[in-house]
């Protein structure tokens, strides 16, 4: 009988090792895509929540990004990205590069994402320290993500439905933000204002969400306390409660005065 369970025993273990192997061998095959489509494929089964999904994206988005610097200020998105395509590095995709927001030019540096490894690692040891046009790129390995987030939720004044957010990316668009934060409860009609810039009209990084009810603004803060509780593309999202009441003077994307285009806020119905 010993011998019997030493045989059984020795049999399992060959049978482990064997789909350990396999897992490793499809990990190394396929790279952070492989197994970011494992993820998902268990969220549609209902066995990863969307939180943990974006969690693992933030994460495996790290291990195919760069942060640039020395990109050309006449440039363009287009042309940072026919650079890398020249030099080998043809899976972008995605760009992330701040502009100034009075001129719209670039500003020098930013983060480009690859669909693979390979061309990430091709961009850190052979494309950096190559010319474009006249200046020198320098391609580095990209900080770790930072969560932003608080430590401790402050109490929800009484009745307060309106939340303050910021650290959006600068090309959102109140649809975006619209789509991200429905998921915590009901926005008013026009609910989302976004602070422009008077001269360029493009957003400024923050802005506010007006829920119908005080438990969708509090459902907000609550998700967004937690690390990437809250993310818009691959920036983590602060909220917290708005007290203030909005100025008279604050206008839509579209250029028109949010209270003209959407009534008064005091006195919509909630």
């Amino acid at each position: 009988k010993s011998r019997k369970r030493k045989r059984k025993r020795k049999k399992k273990n060959q049978i482990e090792e064997k789909n350990t192997g396999d897992d490793i061998a499809s990990i190394n095959k396929s790279g952070s895509a492989a197994i970011l489509d494992i993820i998902l494929d268990k969220e549609k089964k209902g066995e990863k929540s969307a939180d943990m999904v974006n969690a693992v994206r933030e994460r495996l988005a790290s291990k195919t990004t760069v942060y640039v610097e020395g990109i050309p200020f006449n440039s363009s998105e287009d042309a940072v990205r026919c650079f890398f395509e020249q030099n080998g590095c043809k899976d972008v995709i995605e760009l992330r590069l701040p502009k100034w927001q009075d001129t719209g030019r670039l500003r020098g540096y930013g983060h480009v994402v690859f669909k693979t490894e390979g061309s990430r690692h091709r961009a850190l040891t052979e494309v950096s320290g190559k010319n474009m046009g006249s200046r020198y790129i320098v391609v580095k390995e990209p900080n770790e993500p930072i969560s932003v987030t608080i430590s401790k939720t402050r109490d929800q004044p009484s009745g307060c439905r309106v939340v303050f957010i910021k650290n959006l990316p600068y090309d959102v668009t109140e649809n975006d933000v619209q789509e991200t934060f429905r998921v915590c409860g009901k926005i008013l009609e026009g609910g989302v204002r976004l602070a422009l810039n008077s001269q360029t009209k493009q957003p400024k990084g923050f802005g506010y969400v007006d829920f119908k009810n005080p438990e969708g603004a509090a459902t907000a803060v609550s998700k967004a306390s937690k690390p990437f509780g809250i993310t818009m593309k691959g920036r983590p999202i602060f909220v917290d409660y708005e007290e203030n009441t909005m100025k008279g003077s604050f206008r839509t994307t579209g250029g028109k005065l949010w209270s003209k285009e959407h009534g008064s806020s005091d006195n919509k119905k909630r």
